[in-house]
């Protein structure tokens, strides 16, 4: 009884926990790896500069595109779910797709209006 319990549980935090952990030490060995080549450039002498990161400056306008997106996607996949569940074997399915196709759609979006924006300031 107890076996037959324990292996759904450890099939479950198998599942879950080994990504997770492989992702963690991936990132660990990563950061130390860094850390050594830093440390050894500063040994012989080179002068090491951060590189400058440019902050998004428009995160209002991302989250806006992405949330009309998103609920447009929701939308169309409400008016698209009757008829795709009763041809096919998958129910409920078109919302979430929608909704994600509908997100990216919305992120691409923003792309091109940053980019054109910032070319604009660049030329300012």
């Amino acid at each position: 009884m107890l076996v037959d319990l324990l292996i759904p549980i450890v099939a479950i935090v198998c599942a879950v926990g080994l990504p997770i952990i492989m992702i963690i030490i991936l990132g660990v060995q990563a950061q130390r790896g860094r850390h050594a080549e830093r440390l050894a450039m500063i040994e012989k002498g080179f002068i090491l500069e951060e590189p400058e990161k440019k902050a998004n400056r428009y995160p209002a306008l991302r989250n806006g595109i992405v949330m009309i997106g998103l609920a447009l996607g929701f939308i169309i996949g409400l008016f698209v779910d009757p008829y795709i569940s009763e041809k096919s074997g998958y129910v409920s399915l078109a919302i979430p797709v929608f909704s994600i196709l509908f997100g990216g759609i919305g992120f691409v979006i923003y792309f091109f209006f940053s980019r054109r924006m910032q070319e604009k300031e660049n030329k300012d």
